[in-house]
C-alpha cells in the first residue's frame, strides 16, 4: 500500500511535556527531600491516591526538585490516557518521551516497537533492545514519569511495563502517578527496598498546608477552625479544598457552608456546579464544549467553540485556576482534571442532549493528524470518516506493530455497517497479514477487491489486488498469483502501487522456478522502489529470505534493494542484515561471512518476534554450520524454523524447509537421514505447494540412490531432476542436480559427461561470483570429481584456482560452535563478556552479593546484569538461566 504515513510510532508531543506548575501549588520541601533521599536506590517511586489529592502537582514539583538536586538528570514525562491502553501504544508513549534523549539505540526504537504488542516472551525479550539504550550511558541518570497509569488496564501492556521496571538498568528510576494500585511487582520491591510510596496520608492537606494554599489565593486566612472544619469535611482532599476556597470571596475569610440538600450531594459536584456557575456563560460553554477534548490546544478549542480568540480564553481559564494542567506554556495546551472533565462531559449531556457528537465531528474535522481523529469520528457517530481515517494511518501503525489498535477501532464501528465496508475489509486483511495469517488475509483481500470492482474505484482495487495475489502465492495458489499478475499487466499503475506487482512477479518467479521472472521482478521492483520510497515496506524487505541469494544474475539486484532499505523506513533497517548476510554467505569471503552472520543472529536475538528474521537467521545460521562440518548443530538449528512459522506460513513453506535439512543430509553423505525425508519430500506436491517441490523431490530421490549405490535409479532420477531445473530452477540453497548427476555419471564410467554437468555448474559460479552451492556439496565428493575432471573442463583454470582457494578459505576457517574451546564465542552469542562472567558465577550457584565481591561490582550492577541475561535469553528464573548455561 502507499497511503500517506502520518502516523508515528509516537502520540502528540504534549504528553511528553511537564505541565507547568501552579501559582497555587503548596510547596512540600520536606515531603520532596524525603523522596529523593529514598529514590536515590530505588526502580520506583509510586504516587498513588484517589483523584483530586495532587498526584500530578507532587510529580512535577518531584520533577523539578531532581533538576536541582542531581544536576545533569534528564527527566522525561508522559501524560497517559485512555488510548495508551494496550502494550504498543504504552510503549509508543514511552519511546515518545525517551526520543529527546537520542539514546544508542542498537536498532530503531519503531522496530522495538513492532515486537511489543503483547506479553509474549519475544516482546519481553525485546525489551532488552530497550533497557539496552538505557543503559547505555552510564554517567547519565534518567527519570521516566508515568503519570495517570490508571488509564491503562490491558494486561499485557501492563506485564511488559513490569518487565521494564525488573530489568531497568541502574541509571534509570520510574515515577508512578496512578489512582490504583498497578498491578505490578510491588510486594518484591517492597521487600527489596527498590520501591518508594506515597500514598493517601502523604498527600493530604494539614492545617499548614491548608494555610498555605490560602495565602497563594491570595485570600484572608480563614479561621483555624474553620480550616480544620473544611479539612474534617474534606479529609485533606486537595481538590475539595480548592472547591471550598474557590467559593469563598477574596478578603473575606469565610468559607461557604455545606448544609441542606447540597450535603448529601458529592461534594465534587455541588462546587463544580457553583464553579461552572460562577463563570460568565460564554466561558461556561467553551469549557463544556471543550470538554470533549482530551487536551485544550487554542486550533481545537476554536473550531469545537467557533471562538477566534481560544487562546486568550485558555490562558483566562488557566488563571481562574480551573482544575487545569498546563501541558504547554507556549501554545498553551491544557488539559482538564480527570474529574472535573467528567463532570463537565455529563453537564454538557444535561444541558445540550446529543450535542457532544456534534462537537466531536467538528474536532476530528480540525484534527492536523489522522490517528488523533480517529478516536473523534467514532466518538461522533461518523463512521464513513472515522474508517477514511483509519485508512490513512493504518500503514504506519502496522508497521510499528499496532495491530491491536487498529482491530480496536474497527472493532468499535457498527458490525451490520462495517461488514460492508470494503475499506474495513482491506483494513483487516492488512491486520492479519501483519500476523502471517495468509488465509484469512486473503478472504479478506478478495472481498475488498470485489466491493472496490463494483464500486469503480481502480487504484484501491489494485491495492487489494496487489495484496491479494500476494497471499495466493504464499499458500501455494499459483494459478490465482498468476492470474493477479495478468489483471496487472496491461494497468498504467504508478510506481507506488507497481512496487507491490514487481514483489510478486519475483516470488511468483521462485515458486515456479522460472530464473528470467524473477530477475525481471526484482529489477522492476528495483526501479519503481527507487521512484516511490514510500512504498518499501513491506514489499522489499521480504526479500531477504534466501530464497533469491545464489539465483544467477540476482546478485546486484539484492544489493541495490538492500540499499534501499534504510533505517528511516519501518522495518526495512531490520532485514538489511539478513540481506548482507545471505549475499556474504553466498558471495563472501569467510570472515565477512562469519561477521553478517554474527549480526544476524543477535538482532534474530532482539527480535524474537520478527517470524522472517527468526526463519531467515536460523536458516541461514544452519548451512554456516554445515559448511564446517557441524552436521549435527546444524540439524539441530534448522529444526527450530517450524516451530517460528504460523499456520499460514507453514501451510505454504513446510516442505520447503524439509528440502534444507536433507541438504544438510546430503552434505553429510547420511542416507538413512534422507531416507528418513524420503516419505514426505518425495510425495506428490498437492495443488497448493509450489512446482519447484518436483524438482526438489527428484534431486533427493536421486541423491539417495547414488549414496546407496544405485547408479541406475540415482541417474534416472537425476537427469529429470535436471530436466526439471533447467524450467523449475530450485532456491539455491535448497540444492542443485547437475552436481549429483556429474557424479553419477562419472562412476558410471562417463567422464566427458560428468564434466559437462560439473561444468556448467563451475561456470555459472564464476560468471556469478559465487561460492554457496559448492560450499553445501559433500566436499570429499566434491574434491575428488572435480581433480577428476580438471583436464575435461572448459571453465579457465585461473577461474577454478580462485574458486579451490575460496572454498579451501571457508572449509578451514572454522566456526565455533557449543563443543568448541571453552574460550570461543559462538556466533549467534547474546551474551556480553560481562555477563557471561556473571552467568557463569550464577550457573555455580552463587548468589548476587558473592558474584557482585568476585567480579568487583556493586550489588546493585550485579542485579541489573542477571536482569539483561533473563531479557535476552527469554528466560524468568536464575534456576533457568543455569540450566541454559549447563547445556552449552
Amino acid at each position: 500500500m502507499d497511503n500517506t504515513r502520518n502516523a508515528s510510532a509516537a502520540p502528540a508531543s504534549s504528553k511528553h511535556r511537564i505541565p507547568r506548575a501552579r501559582r497555587d501549588a503548596v510547596p512540600r520541601p520536606a515531603l520532596l527531600a524525603q523522596v529523593l533521599e529514598q529514590a536515590a536506590d530505588a526502580r520506583l517511586v509510586l504516587v498513588q491516591a484517589p483523584a483530586g489529592f495532587g498526584k500530578t502537582t507532587l510529580l512535577v514539583q518531584l520533577a523539578a526538585a531532581l533538576a536541582v538536586a542531581a544536576p545533569g538528570i534528564q527527566v522525561v514525562w508522559v501524560s497517559l490516557d485512555a488510548e495508551d491502553n494496550d502494550a504498543n501504544r504504552l510503549f509508543a508513549a514511552l519511546f515518545g518521551a525517551l526520543a529527546p534523549l537520542e539514546l544508542p539505540w542498537a536498532v530503531p526504537p519503531a522496530t522495538v516497537l513492532a515486537q511489543l504488542q503483547d506479553a509474549s516472551p519475544a516482546a519481553r525479550t525485546a525489551l532488552g533492545l530497550l533497557t539496552d539504550a538505557l543503559g547505555g550511558r552510564p554517567d547519565a541518570r534518567i527519570a521516566l514519569v508515568l503519570d495517570d497509569l490508571h488509564h491503562v488496564t490491558d494486561a499485557a501492556a501492563l506485564q511488559l511495563l513490569d518487565t521494564l521496571i525488573a530489568r531497568a538498568p541502574p541509571e534509570l528510576c520510574l515515577f508512578i502517578g496512578s489512582r490504583t494500585a498497578p498491578p505490578l511487582s510491588l510486594a518484591r520491591w517492597r521487600a527489596g527496598g527498590e520501591l518508594v510510596e506515597l500514598g493517601l496520608e502523604d498527600l493530604r492537606f494539614d492545617l499548614g498546608a491548608a494555610q498555605a494554599l490560602c495565602r497563594l489565593r491570595g485570600l484572608q486566612a480563614p479561621s483555624e477552625e474553620a480550616l480544620q472544619a473544611a479539612l474534617a469535611r474534606t479529609h485533606g482532599w486537595v481538590a475539595g479544598l480548592h472547591l471550598l476556597l474557590g467559593s469563598a470571596r477574596p478578603g473575606t475569610g469565610s468559607l461557604p457552608a455545606l448544609a441542606g440538600p447540597a450535603a448529601d450531594r458529592h461534594l465534587f459536584d455541588y462546587f463544580a456546579q457553583e464553579v461552572l456557575a460562577g463563570l460568565p456563560p460564554p466561558l461556561q460553554q467553551f469549557v463544556l464544549y471543550g470538554s470533549v477534548l482530551p487536551e485544550l490546544s487554542p486550533a481545537l478549542c476554536q473550531a469545537v467553540t467557533g471562538r477566534s480568540d481560544a487562546r486568550v480564553v485558555l490562558d483566562d481559564l488557566f488563571g481562574r485556576q480551573l482544575f487545569l494542567s498546563a501541558l504547554d506554556d507556549s501554545v498553551p495546551v491544557l488539559r482538564f482534571h480527570d474529574l472535573f472533565r467528567d463532570f463537565l462531559r455529563g453537564e454538557l449531556e444535561r444541558r445540550e442532549p446529543g450535542r457532544a457528537a456534534a462537537l466531536h465531528a467538528l474536532a476530528a474535522a480540525a484534527e492536523p493528524r489522522a490517528e488523533r481523529a480517529v478516536p473523534h469520528w467514532l466518538a461522533a457517530g461518523r463512521w464513513a470518516e472515522a474508517l477514511a481515517a483509519l485508512r490513512q494511518v493504518a500503514d504506519g501503525l502496522l508497521a510499528v506493530g499496532g495491530t491491536h489498535r487498529v482491530e480496536r477501532w474497527l472493532d468499535q464501528l457498527p458490525p451490520a455497517w462495517r461488514d460492508a465496508q470494503a475499506d474495513a475489509a482491506l483494513l483487516r486483511g492488512l491486520c492479519a497479514w501483519s500476523r502471517w495469517d495468509w488465509g484469512l488475509a486473503r478472504d479478506e483481500f478478495q472481498r475488498s477487491h470485489d466491493a472496490y470492482a463494483q464500486q469503480g474505484r481502480p487504484r484501491d482495487r489494485h491495492v487489494a489486488l496487489g495484496m491479494l495475489g500476494a497471499c495466493h502465492n504464499a499458500l501455494g495458489e499459483l494459478e490465482r498469483a498468476g492470474a493477479v499478475l495478468a489483471d496487472a499487466a496491461d494497468a498504467q499503475l504508478p510506481p507506488a502501487l507497481q512496487v507491490a506487482f514487481d514483489s510478486l512477479q519475483a516470488w511468483h518467479g521462485v515458486a515456479r522456478g522460472d530464473g528470467p521472472a524473477v530477475l525481471a521482478g526484482l529489477a522492476a521492483m528495483a526501479d519503481n522502489a527507487a521512484r516511490a520510497p514510500e512504498a518499501r515496506y513491506p514489499n522489499i524487505v521480504d526479500m531477504s529470505y534466501g530464497h533469491f541469494t545464489g539465483l544467477p544474475g540476482t546478485r546486484p539486484l539484492m544489493e541495490r534493494l538492500g540499499r534501499l532499505c534504510r533505517a528511516d523506513q519501518p522495518g526495512g533497517e531490520v532485514q538489511v542484515p539478513a540481506l548482507h548476510a545471505w549475499l556474504a554467505f553466498w558471495h563472501g569471503e569467510p570472515g565477512a561471512a562469519r561477521e553478517a552472520l554474527h549480526e544476524l543472529l543477535q538482532r534474530q536475538r532482539q527480535l524474537p518476534g520478527d517470524t522472517m528474521l527468526g526463519v531467515g537467521a536460523l536458516h541461514l545460521h544452519s548451512l554456516h554450520l554445515a559448511a564446517q562440518g557441524h552436521a549435527a548443530e546444524a540439524l539441530a538449528v534448522v529444526a527450530q524454523v517450524p516451530g517460528l512459522m504460523t499456520p499460514g506460513f507453514s501451510r505454504g513453506w513446510r516442505r520447503t524447509y524439509a528440502h534444507v535439512q536433507a541438504r544438510l543430509h546430503w552434505r553429510a553423505e547420511d542416507a538413512d537421514g534422507l531416507a528418513a525425508l524420503l516419505p514426505d519430500l518425495a510425495r506428490p506436491r498437492s495443488a497448493r505447494e509450489w512446482p519447484v517441490l518436483d524438482t526438489g523431490a527428484a534431486l533427493l530421490q536421486g541423491q539417495h540412490a547414488l549414496l546407496c549405490g544405485e547408479l541406475a535409479a540415482a541417474r534416472a532420477h537425476l537427469e529429470r531432476a535436471a530436466r526439471l531445473q533447467a524450467g523449475a530452477r530450485l532456491p539455491a540453497f535448497m540444492g542443485d542436480a547437475r552436481f549429483a548427476l556429474a557424479l553419477c555419471r562419472a562412476a558410471q564410467g562417463e567422464p566427458e559427461a560428468a564434466a559437462a554437468a560439473l561444468d556448467e555448474l563451475l561456470c555459472e559460479a564464476v560468471q556469478d561470483d559465487g561460492l554457496g552451492s559448492l560450499l553445501l556439496e559433500p566436499p570429499a565428493r566434491l574434491q575428488a570429481l572435480w581433480q577428476a575432471l580438471a583436464p575435461r573442463l572448459r571453465c579457465p583454470a585461473a577461474a577454478q584456482a580462485r574458486l579451490r582457494g575460496r572454498l579451501a578459505a571457508w572449509l578451514q576457517g572454522g566456526v565455533p560452535t557449543a563443543g568448541s574451546a571453552a574460550g570461543s564465542v559462538p556466533p549467534d552469542e547474546p551474551l556480553s563478556a560481562r555477563e557471561r562472567e556473571v552467568m557463569a558465577l550464577l550457573a555455580e550457584g552463587q548468589s548476587n552479593k558473592l558474584i557482585a565481591r568476585g567480579l568487583g561490582l556493586s550489588l546493585h550492577t550485579v542485579k541489573r546484569h542477571v536482569a539483561n541475561i533473563l531479557t535476552k535469553l527469554a528466560l524468568d528464573s536464575r534456576t533457568q538461566a543455569a540450566a541454559y548455561w549447563h547445556r552449552r
